[in-house]
């Protein structure tokens, strides 16, 4: 079986772009913090490439930017290829979905727009009082 689950943050803004034939792909890095902390009181961080593939990669290119929580299903994938006659290896996490993990609501009237962590179209939903 190979599952990856993953959650953390995006490092920088997708990397959205369309093959030759017209399919969606998307790149991206999420900054994944481990859960213990060091003798020194930090914690360690690992940067996992992700690549998402049509509908999908529209969603989190719409959708996610840097610093937007998110959490991934997919299947760690390695490509190989040729740079100068020497193999290449990239390892990345093949998205199968992905989820918002979460958000950052301004908290004051005096927030700016752009602290938030989750798409403007969501302001109405979240602004609804919901019974869950």
């Amino acid at each position: 079986m190979n599952k990856a689950i993953i959650m953390g943050r995006l490092s920088a803004d997708p990397d959205f772009r369309q093959t030759e034939n017209g399919i969606s792909t998307c790149r991206f890095t999420v900054a994944v913090q481990d859960d213990y902390k060091n003798k020194d009181g930090s914690r360690n961080v690992d940067f996992i490439n992700c690549k998402a593939w049509r509908s999908t990669a529209e969603y989190v290119s719409r959708y996610f930017k840097k610093g937007s929580r998110i959490a991934i299903i997919g299947k760690n994938k390695c490509d190989v290829y040729d740079k100068n006659g020497e193999k290449q290896y990239f390892n990345y996490i093949k998205v199968e979905s992905v989820e918002f993990a979460g958000y950052n609501k301004p908290t004051s009237e005096n927030a700016n727009d752009n602290d938030k962590d989750y798409p403007a179209e969501f302001d109405e939903i979240i602004a609804e009082d919901s019974p869950f």
